[in-house]
């Protein structure tokens, strides 16, 4: 049978991307043939903070869903959060254990790569590299972004404080090396630059949102006009389709308005260049940068982000307002150094490694409670279709080593926020015991993801597959 010639509007496009179409029909397309509505899009974030934690206060002693929250991790258990939190112990990082060298640049270059590092160079701490290859944020971006839309965001909060080289970086393009290295941009203004130059200001925005819901309403009274002198073109179960679909149109007509929670363009942030790198401003450095990315997702300007807490061997110092025991701490107070003066959770400690210890802690809780922002501020963004944007997010918080003291790449410490919309099983803690490698998050985050093509991420021969308790 001759397909039916459709008027040029039976199909239109109004502004801002409004689509209205036909249902399907019999006599349109051959059997079997659907449509499919434009679905809340999937968004990755991934926090890093620098020298590991302590696995004692940060690793829950039973798993499943009915663990206790552990002392650095009590920020994230709150009645919002706890349902969306995820822990995941005992994976190890294989890929940072083929080749020997620096522990925090062997975890640092292997981290979202998973695969050993490349353009090695000897130095007198152990051999030293960059990552080899594209990083996880990095592939994920490319597959997620929209077209003509920014592939992904990098924001830092000290990362060239210390360093300007392997350790500041944790994100590569394709071909890694340090010629594929991404940078994070410190400056919270230059940020808000690269995503909101081009974004008109609140009353702009909110003049033009008028402007194209009139458009749309417009478009819907064409549309519907058409489809009338279509219906005695048609069969008996055509007709009854279309008569819901008009019906449809009617609703969506009178639900199309100015919503209170469109898009807002926030403040540019005002921290002056010249404190950018002053410990004492990291709170207000990352609370920038969390409002941003915040700000970012809302817009859907981005998919992708990273939040960078410094470097690899990071030597921020917390002391202005981290609740921890300074005055009695002997030796070094930043971070670094602070590490090697504790000892490994497995490790009896004295006094002074416990005081250090207990620091060390403190500073870990803080960074949880950053995170516990970034997510409460996803949870407050409404999507069109009456969920979250945190509902459809995953905040990944990882770290270079397991532990500053011991340089361990077992037991990676690993934090997920977020289920993408029940494609992960959280509020769990999973504990793998060494026996999978974090090769295997990256799989099933990119699952997760709708990326269901992907059944390898880095070394291959470190790969099992997706780690089956979380993925949904």
């Amino acid at each position: 049978m001759s397909r039916f010639q459709m008027n040029r509007r039976s199909v239109l496009r109004g502004a801002a991307g409004l689509a209205i179409g036909l249902p399907f029909l019999e006599i349109m397309s051959p059997r079997g043939a659907s449509a499919q509505g434009a679905a809340t899009p999937k968004r990755l974030i991934v926090m890093y903070s620098s020298n590991g934690t302590v696995l004692k206060d940060w690793k829950p002693s039973s798993t499943g869903a009915g663990f206790e929250v552990p002392t650095i991790l009590t920020p994230l258990d709150t009645p919002l959060l706890r349902p969306k939190l995820s822990v995941i112990s005992g994976l190890q990082m294989g890929s940072a254990k083929i080749l020997g060298g620096n522990g925090h640049a062997i975890g640092m270059t292997n981290m979202l790569v998973a695969r050993p590092f490349t353009e090695i160079q000897p130095t007198e701490f152990g051999d030293v590299g960059w990552g080899s290859a594209v990083s996880f944020d990095r592939f994920a971006a490319k597959r997620l972004a929209a077209e003509g839309q920014r592939e992904s965001i990098h924001c830092g909060i000290g990362t060239k404080k210390s360093y300007q080289n392997f350790y500041a970086y944790m994100s590569y393009d394709e071909g890694g090396g340090s010629a594929a290295a991404v940078s994070a941009v410190d400056d919270p203004a230059t940020v808000f630059q690269q995503l909101f130059a081009n974004v008109p200001d609140s009353e702009e925005a909110r003049a033009e949102l008028e402007r194209i819901v009139v458009q749309r309403k417009k478009a819907i009274d064409l549309a519907r006009d058409d489809f009338q002198r279509l219906l005695p073109k048609l069969g008996a179960d055509d007709k009854q389709r279309l008569d819901r679909h008009l019906q449809e149109l009617g609703e969506l007509q009178d639900r199309i308005a100015v919503a209170g929670g469109f898009c807002e363009k926030p403040a540019q942030p005002g921290i002056p260049p010249e404190d950018l790198f002053d410990d004492d401003r990291i709170p207000d450095v990352a609370a920038a940068h969390i409002d941003l990315l915040a700000s970012a997702i809302a817009c859907d300007l981005t998919r992708v982000g990273t939040l960078q807490f410094g470097s690899g061997q990071d030597g921020a110092t917390y002391t202005s307002f981290v609740d921890a025991e300074w005055d009695q701490i002997d030796g070094d107070r930043y971070h670094h150094g602070l590490s090697h003066s504790s000892v490994g959770s497995s490790e009896a400690a004295d006094e002074v490694q416990a005081r250090a210890q207990r620091a060390l802690g403190a500073i870990n809780r803080w960074m949880a409670s950053q995170l516990a922002t970034l997510a409460e501020r996803l949870a407050a963004v409404e999507e069109a279709d009456g969920t979250t944007a945190l509902d459809h997010t995953a905040i990944l918080w990882c770290s270079e080593i397991s532990e500053g003291p011991t340089h361990s790449f077992d037991d990676i410490p690993f934090v997920v926020v977020g289920d993408l919309g029940g494609a992960l099983r959280a509020g769990q803690h999973l504990d793998y015991g060494n026996e999978r490698n974090h090769n295997d998050l990256f799989v099933t985050l990119a699952q997760g993801l709708g990326l269901e093509d992907v059944t390898s991420f880095g070394q291959e021969d470190l790969v099992q597959g997706p780690l089956a308790e979380l993925l949904a």
